[in-house]
């Protein structure tokens, strides 16, 4: 005869006075591990995914405990420190700058307050400031790119570098080759190169930029304007090997947001194959997600007017 079982869930009703306690919410610790009571706890919440309904066990387990316990969520928030840092400082930083336009209104108007040169005459004026203002105006501004992207990807190819070492890489130098090689290594069916990934190009093209950037190479050159040359502005095809590569390469602030957003989903690729991550869930499957939620609701409750806990 088949033995049957039953577990319990938790009687609650001794607990109906106990709103500062997550078990309240449905939130107990068993073994260093949050389990939680999706009936009760979408009382108070909105699950964040309809799967967690979908198990046999009476409560539910997150798959990881940390936030960072998912890699892709590791590259995630890099990437948008990454913009924060240009969007409050460096954008901002350009923005004091003079533009040409502001020296010839700066010059025009200095020279009409004078009283020695006429309207036509101080226009004139003003207007050669601009030009003269132009080009190394440009060259400071593209500078400013220049530097950003450069430390932007030194960052990110660090990073990378952190991720598999973590994962158990042993080389000392790191390459994007060896990268490639070490996640392929890493896939449990069916390995692929970056080549084969979807969104492969995204990094290879902000990769190939840099390169150029950091060698001012001819073959770093023509590598680049081979295989993205919308990149590259040299109608007359004379760039010099040791010809200084910002003047002629396309960086501006569009193609810097643009690669800190679409950076991503090729990270998420290495890490749902490399790592066996589920990507879609990596936003809220793990302990400290439920957790947080919780404790800023019962932190609401007791301390409605967010005073320090010394006061």
């Amino acid at each position: 005869m088949k033995k049957s079982s039953k577990v319990l869930r938790k009687d609650y009703s001794k607990l109906e006075n106990s709103s500062d306690k997550p078990q309240y919410y449905g939130l107990f610790e068993k073994s260093g591990r949050i389990k939680i009571d999706t009936k009760r706890y979408k009382k108070f919440f909105t699950l964040p995914n309809l799967s967690v309904e979908q198990r046999k066990s009476v409560y539910y387990t997150p798959t990881k405990i940390h936030r960072y316990d998912y890699l892709s969520n590791v590259f995630k928030d890099h990437l948008q420190e990454l913009k924060q840092l240009w969007i409050n400082e460096f954008s901002k930083a350009i923005q004091v700058i003079k533009t040409p336009k502001q020296v010839e209104d700066d010059v025009r108007v200095g020279n009409m307050m004078d009283g020695i040169l006429d309207y036509d005459e101080a226009c004139m004026t003003g207007m050669f400031a601009n030009i003269k203002r132009e080009k190394s105006y440009n060259f400071v501004i593209k500078s400013i790119y220049a530097q950003f992207f450069h430390q932007m990807m030194s960052q990110i190819d660090a990073l990378c570098l952190r991720v598999c070492v973590a994962q158990g890489y042993q080389e000392k130098d790191f390459t994007k080759e060896k990268f490639d090689v070490f996640i392929q290594g890493k896939q449990k069916q069916n390995p692929k190169s970056f080549f084969d990934f979807d969104n492969y190009k995204i990094y290879d093209e902000a990769y190939s930029v840099w390169n150029f950037l950091k060698h001012n190479s001819l073959k770093a050159y023509q590598q680049l304007k081979k295989k993205y040359p919308k990149m590259i502005y040299d109608p007359q095809n004379e760039y010099k090997n040791g010809d200084l590569a910002i003047p002629i390469i396309k960086l501006n602030e569009n193609y810097i947001l643009d690669c800190l957003d679409n950076l991503q989903k090729f990270f998420n690729e290495v890490c749902s194959r490399g790592f066996s991550e589920n990507i879609e869930n990596s936003g809220w499957d793990y302990d400290d997600y439920f957790v947080n939620i919780v404790e800023d609701e019962i932190e609401a409750i007791t301390n409605p007017l967010g005073l320090p806990a010394w006061v």
